[in-house]
């Protein structure tokens, strides 16, 4: 929007500035009401009465100024038309009117023997042309690059991820490998055991003894239900990063009676913490959550969490409040000071506009 009122005040400055050059009369100043309602009019033309009004406007510079003497001004007047053709045609249309353009301005100085300006003009169209050309150069080698950037930034994202999947699919299969061998090997054997203890029960005579194997047997039943428990555990699709968070969360949410409100930057969600990471975050969204219900009442809250310079992972938890909160730091507040601080990271408490932030920062491994 700036470049279009830019371009319509140089253009009524250096029109006029063409007509104060040459002098006034009412011819002129109706042909300059037609020019500049034609030039007003043109964002609502169709294509081709579109072109028609651009040659319209060329031949009325033309014919507005005809007889007059070199006047620069007519040329940077004619320039605007031209970067009008040029933002809005392509191809053979755009070059047939700026040829045109050109051999009207050049015959209007033939005519009357004004080989001068008829060189100064045909020079400076051949330089602006050449800036012209060295932008569009630029423009269209930046635009390679940055479509190169993007394929290559995405190809990132992509190894990325798939890394991320060979990974968990790795950890997966050590998982179920080991659930095997415990089902295999403990389970079985204390599976033996519990059968072997009931038939040293019913071979006991003493109701001592017998009391004495009940116990035994109550306990590798318990081992057995815990070996079960692990193979079970073991065996499930392990959830790790900012997924297991986001889920431990909706818990807290539905158990506190609380509303939270999750903001996810681009390429967080395909992040991999750490467990001391992971726990961190955590642990502060807690922390942050417990000391708004416990201090202002709130009962909503926004949690965002994005990455900062593609090095730095940032959480960040706010809501509102109905008078300012004095920050103590206790002991919540301390652990996880100290929590961030062991990831190299730092934490901000802050109060404005009846909003209280709470920030963590620390680097990605």
């Amino acid at each position: 929007m700036y470049a279009f009122w830019f371009s319509l005040l140089y253009l009524f400055a250096v029109y006029f500035l063409a007509v104060y050059h040459q002098g006034s009369n009412p011819i002129i100043i109706l042909l300059s009401v037609v020019f500049f309602t034609l030039y007003f009019l043109l964002p609502l033309l169709k294509a081709k009465v579109y072109l028609f009004s651009l040659y319209m406007l060329t031949g009325l510079v033309v014919i507005i100024f005809w007889f007059a003497h070199f006047n620069g001004f007519v040329i940077l007047t004619l320039f605007i038309i031209a970067k009008q053709a040029i933002d809005t045609l392509s191809g053979k249309e755009l070059y047939l009117f700026l040829s045109a353009q050109y051999l009207s301005v050049i015959l209007s100085y033939l005519l009357v023997n004004d080989t001068q300006s008829a060189m100064y003009f045909s020079l400076l169209s051949i330089f602006i042309g050449f800036l012209l050309y060295s932008w569009y150069t630029t423009k269209h080698n930046y635009r390679s690059i940055q479509d190169d950037y993007d394929q290559i930034y995405n190809e990132y994202r992509q190894l990325k991820r798939q890394v991320f999947n060979n990974e968990k699919v790795a950890r997966q299969e050590e998982r179920n490998q080991i659930a095997r061998e415990l089902h295999d090997s403990v389970g079985h054997r204390l599976t033996a055991l519990l059968m072997q203890l009931e038939v040293a029960r019913l071979h006991a005579n003493e109701d001592k003894e017998k009391q004495k194997m009940v116990q035994l047997k109550e306990l590798a039943q318990l081992s057995l239900d815990e070996t079960r428990e692990a193979v079970k555990a073991l065996k499930s699709e392990d959830i790790v990063g900012l997924s297991a968070i986001i889920q431990l969360i909706r818990q807290l949410e539905s158990e506190s009676h609380i509303r939270v409100s999750f903001t996810l930057q681009p390429g967080v969600l395909s992040l991999v913490l750490s467990n001391k990471q992971s726990v961190a975050v955590y642990r502060a969204v807690q922390e942050a959550l417990t000391n708004m219900m416990r201090h202002s009442g709130a009962r909503e809250a926004v949690v965002e969490f994005s990455l900062v310079a593609e090095r730095y992972f940032r959480f960040q938890i706010s809501h509102h409040h109905q008078k300012k909160i004095e920050i103590k730091e206790g002991f919540g507040l301390h652990a996880m000071r100290e929590r961030l601080e062991q990831l190299n990271g730092s934490l901000t408490i802050a109060q404005a506009d009846s909003v209280f932030r709470l920030t963590g920062l620390f680097p990605l491994e």
